[in-house]
């Protein structure tokens, strides 16, 4: 489906028609919502998408579980959300899942990685090459591997 429908789709209907196929197959988009072709949603009933919310060229959609985006959201390319692990402590290494939720306002730049069972916060940025392992606090700048907290966003 992605291959044939989603990323190859013409640019009159650049928008549209991929929301329409990601609404076709279970996920709870804005129509508002703008998502690159190239980005790759592994599972789209797992997924949720506010108003005025952009997703990015490359960005990847690992969502065994929840992934649930807010409004006036921003995840930049080749951003990997990953909603799941392989338990280190079993023999089978059975997978383990928790949610992602990434509330309004957020920008999540280029590169970065967010683990299972984080929530960014209203407002949060999360600078280039990132990892998140743990939530943000509410209008805070992150960066790092792991992520740690810079400082508080002035607005102007």
């Amino acid at each position: 489906m992605w291959i044939f429908f989603f990323r190859f789709t013409p640019p009159p209907f650049f928008n549209f028609w991929r929301i329409f196929l990601l609404k076709v197959f279970g996920a709870d988009v804005s129509w508002s919502s703008k998502i690159y072709p190239s980005v790759k949603i592994f599972e789209p009933w797992n997924l949720k998408i506010g108003n005025n919310s952009l997703i990015g060229s490359n960005v990847d959609c690992y969502n065994y579980d929840k992934i649930i985006i807010g409004t006036n959201t921003i995840i930049s390319q080749n951003t990997f959300l990953c909603t799941a692990s392989r338990n280190f402590k079993s023999k089978s290494f059975n997978i383990i899942t928790d949610k992602i939720v990434i509330k309004n306002n957020v920008w999540i730049a280029a590169y970065c990685f967010v683990a299972p069972g984080v929530t960014v916060q209203n407002g949060s940025v999360l600078l280039a090459c990132s990892n998140l392992y743990k939530n943000t606090k509410e209008n805070y700048i992150y960066s790092g591997s792991p992520a740690k907290l810079k400082k508080k966003r002035i607005f102007r």
